[in-house]
């Protein structure tokens, strides 16, 4: 099946024969039939029973004795985190439960900064740390490649643990290797023989959770702890999911449960900073549930602008408030304020590079069917915003993208993103000895490269890419659940149970249903540019549902020409909108096509 810009597929076989077949009921359970799920019970279970406990994340019960041993001994403590959500989440999770379980540990928290140091642990960033008198570093979200900066914190003296999840090293074998910290904690490591079911997926957050957890029983010797600490916990619990949500995790199983528990406790988390962030973001605590789209287009952003311009400091102060000081509320109020008045210039920023980008890539062949990468670089676009810039590119052209900051420097630093199906990775390593370095894994990667070897980077990456991305897989695809009719998505409550189903993401999409033989009774194109199309189709009786359709308007003249051939078939997915107190039906359109 193909669509106006798409290539339409049933998600799985169970969906193309639920709908070949016709299959009644509700338009949630063919929903799930057609991902097929057996168990939809089990499946929608997101309460705290889903959530694993230490002993199912390797070295998590480690990392916790040490943590309440370190405590009780009054060692200088230091959280070594990183400047995106879940880093940052992850570092504030930590501090906030050492410092509860001792008024008097030392434990501050440093972040890099991406245009001083870069990512990660660093040699120099360390041996500051120990100079600044610290004895022990917590690496949370970040520390599992760095082995040589690590060995050398060993050689002066410095503790260093590791709690992270992303890709580990691997030798010619392909077998892990470890940095040389004391504990290592990843969701990738081996679990000793228990109960437990451990989780492949955790987020930084999640991981540092579950550290804290550990942290807690050992400090207490049992897992009854105290009604602060536990309170502690569950506000841990929330930061978690959020983070899970931010950093693009698989929503299913344990991540679901964590993202579930999230955004039914963030409108009364006990942090006034969350709190403020979200009041902030236009979400009142009293508008009732939080949807996972308040997390990654909302509360992430303005996190994540901090880090993409400069320090992310001010988000750890904002999430590690004390909840009993005086004026805690109207300073978490200002540093919200602050933070999104970052975000609305990374926003501004963003949008230039895009629209420079996409430019550009055009003019000079490079969304052409046999240029199946697009690379570019500029001295004005800052290289912590090209990352989000090239995943919007990747939207338009669905192709690879790679763009660069070029730097004053003569190295030009960049960020990657890719389609499915290609390793930007592996185009990468193919280009190495062009590279002064590069990491990352298939989806996304980050590389700096001489300015002056920039077309032959382009050069090397094109060659790769044709051997590996047929001119199929440059066209985007849309997966379909199942067929449905617009007389069951014509009110609240037939949307409200597939609104049910979230939250949604990576492993769990929202739900794409295949409306055929319709045909709109209004057509507008509304926007500043006139660029979103909006239909309404007729439903049950005198009811009607309004359908959307956002940056459709460069292909006008082909949406226009179907409709005016008569029926149409669209793929979209059912949506409540609210505006202004009112609650109503919404299809967000995907793509559309003249009926067969």
């Amino acid at each position: 099946m193909q669509g106006i810009v798409s290539k339409w597929k049933w998600r799985s076989p169970s969906a193309a024969e639920a709908s070949a077949g016709g299959t009644p009921g509700p338009l949630a359970d063919r929903v799930l039939r057609g991902r097929g799920i057996e168990d939809p019970v089990a499946f929608l279970d997101d309460g705290y029973g889903r959530v694993v406990p230490p002993e199912g994340l390797g070295g998590a019960v480690e990392a916790g004795q040490r943590l309440s041993e370190a405590i009780a001994a009054g060692r200088r403590i230091v959280i070594h985190g990183d400047y995106d959500f879940d880093g940052i989440a992850a570092s504030a999770i930590l501090a906030r439960s050492l410092r509860l379980l001792s008024s008097k540990a030392e434990v501050r928290v440093v972040l890099p900064d991406r245009y001083q140091g870069g990512y990660g642990l660093s040699v120099e960033g360390l041996r500051r740390i120990r100079e600044e008198g610290a004895d022990l570093v917590v690496a949370v979200d970040c520390g599992i490649t760095a082995i040589e900066a690590i060995e050398a914190a060993r050689a002066n003296g410095l503790e260093v643990m590791v709690l992270d999840h992303h890709t580990f090293v691997r030798d010619e074998q392909g077998g892990l290797v470890l940095p040389p910290a004391s504990v290592v904690v990843h969701p990738g490591l081996p679990v000793e023989e228990s109960d437990c079911v451990g989780t492949d997926h955790l987020c930084g957050a999640a991981v540092a959770f579950k550290v804290v957890w550990a942290t807690a029983r050992a400090h207490f010797g049992s897992d009854r702890v105290p009604a602060v600490m536990k309170r502690e916990l569950v506000e841990a619990t929330i930061l978690a999911g959020l983070g899970t949500i931010a950093d693009v995790m698989p929503l299913v199983d344990e991540n679901r449960a964590l993202a579930a528990l999230a955004l039914r406790g963030l409108p009364n988390s006990g942090i006034s900073g969350l709190r403020a962030l979200l009041i902030e973001s236009g979400h009142g605590l009293q508008d009732g549930p939080v949807h996972e789209e308040t997390v990654q287009f909302q509360l992430a952003p303005r996190i994540n602008a901090l880090g993409r311009f400069g320090s992310a400091m001010p988000a750890i102060e904002l999430l590690t408030l004390p909840e009993d000081g005086e004026g805690t509320s109207a300073r978490a109020a200002a540093l919200a304020a602050e933070i999104s008045a970052t975000n609305l210039e990374r926003r501004s920023a963003e949008r230039t590079i895009v629209e420079e980008a996409t430019a550009r890539a055009e003019a000079e062949g490079q969304t052409a069917d046999d240029h199946p990468v697009i690379v570019l670089g500029d001295p004005n676009w800052k290289r912590g915003l090209v990352g989000p810039a090239a995943a919007k590119l990747v939207d338009r052209f669905a192709r690879p993208v790679i763009l660069f900051e070029a730097c004053e420097d003569g190295i030009a630093r960049g960020s990657a993103r890719s389609i499915h199906g290609y390793s930007i990775h592996d185009g990468l390593a193919a280009a190495a000895p062009l590279l002064e370095s590069f990491g990352g894994h298939a989806a996304a990667a980050g590389c700096a490269v001489r300015t002056a070897r920039l077309d032959e980077l382009r050069a090397a990456l094109v060659d790769h890419a044709r051997t590996e991305i047929a001119a199929v897989d440059l066209t985007p695809v849309v997966e379909i659940d199942c067929r449905a009719v617009i007389e069951e998505m014509d009110e609240v409550e037939d949307v409200q149970g597939v609104r049910e189903l979230a939250p949604f993401g990576p492993g769990h999409p929202r739900p794409s249903v295949l409306v055929e033989t319709v045909r709109p009774i209004e057509t507008r194109w509304v926007g500043q540019d006139q660029g979103t199309l909006q239909l309404r189709f007729a439903g049950a009786g005198a009811r009607s549902v309004k359908a959307v359709w956002f940056g459709a308007g460069r292909h006008r003249d082909a949406i226009e020409s179907a409709i005016r051939g008569g029926a149409i078939d669209i793929v979209a997915t059912p949506d409540l909108n609210r505006w202004r107190g009112r609650v109503e039906p919404n299809l967000m359109i995907q793509d559309l096509r003249a009926s067969v």
